[in-house]
């Protein structure tokens, strides 16, 4: 702004030079005071030039600086909302972060709980077949009770199982151990009964041979002499290579005749 104001005094200065002319003449001859006005005409036409070009020059520079001024705003301005944007994608990435944490553990979560009720392989006489786990956690506990003598505890688990799992592949098993926790319990009647049902409904059974076997014991102890020896002879003839009929030549060797 002061340079504008000293332009302003300057063009004023030359306005009035050549404004002016009759004083400087009458200090000179005419042809002097001539050429002294055409020179000063000259000099002042060429400080209006110069004051033109200098004013247009203030009014770029004064363009410009405002132009700055601005760009300097629009910059800080710029940059808050850059340093607000950046705060924004940190809590969302830590939020993002966070979430995917809680989901990955949920996820994982899930998956154990899914897996405790997949069904599993297992081998059961000499088959690969799929069970429940719950089902084989079952048949398990109760022939670990029966392998660890608490013949009763382990009568109930089979039981129980019969009547929760009726189609099991563990089925036939079930009625073996049935029948050999009744014997262990001297409940021949009933051991008889459930060896025979495996017999019926499973022939086949690589148990066969010895769930006839058991029925001959059970028939033996129960004073049925003459049922055993018929029943211990049929496991001879029809299983004459298995361990049971071993052990029934030894049991027919050892009981009295049948009266």
């Amino acid at each position: 702004m002061k340079l504008r104001a000293a332009l302003s005094a300057l063009a004023a200065a030359a306005a009035l030079l050549g404004a002016a002319p009759g004083a400087h003449a009458a200090l000179f001859s005419d042809d002097e005071a001539r050429r002294a006005i055409l020179d000063l005409r000259g000099r002042v036409d060429e400080l209006s030039r110069q004051l033109s070009a200098l004013g247009a020059r203030v009014e770029r520079i004064e363009q410009t600086s405002r132009g700055q001024l601005e760009l300097q705003s629009q910059l800080d301005a710029m940059r808050q909302e850059v340093a607000r944007l950046r705060g924004q994608l940190e809590v969302q990435t830590n939020e993002l972060a966070t979430t995917q944490r809680q989901l990955h553990e949920q996820l994982a979560t899930v998956d154990t709980r899914i897996k405790r009720f997949e069904p599993v392989s297992t081998q059961i006489d000499g088959r690969t077949v799929t069970v429940e786990q719950s089902e084989k956690r079952a048949f398990d506990a109760a022939l670990a009770q029966f392998r660890g003598g608490d013949f009763r505890g382990a009568l109930g688990a089979f039981q129980q199982f019969q009547a929760q799992y009726p189609d099991s592949p563990f089925m036939p098993g079930v009625l073996f151990w049935i029948g050999s926790s009744q014997f262990a319990l001297k409940d021949y009647k009933a051991a008889i009964a459930s060896h025979q049902a495996l017999l019926a409904r499973y022939p086949d059974n690589p148990r066969a041979a010895d769930a006839m076997l058991n029925v001959g014991y059970a028939q033996a102890e129960s004073g049925d002499r003459r049922a055993a020896r018929r029943t211990l002879e049929t496991v001879v003839q029809k299983y004459p290579d298995s361990q049971a009929a071993q052990l029934a030549k030894e049991r027919l060797a050892s009981l009295p005749a049948a009266k």
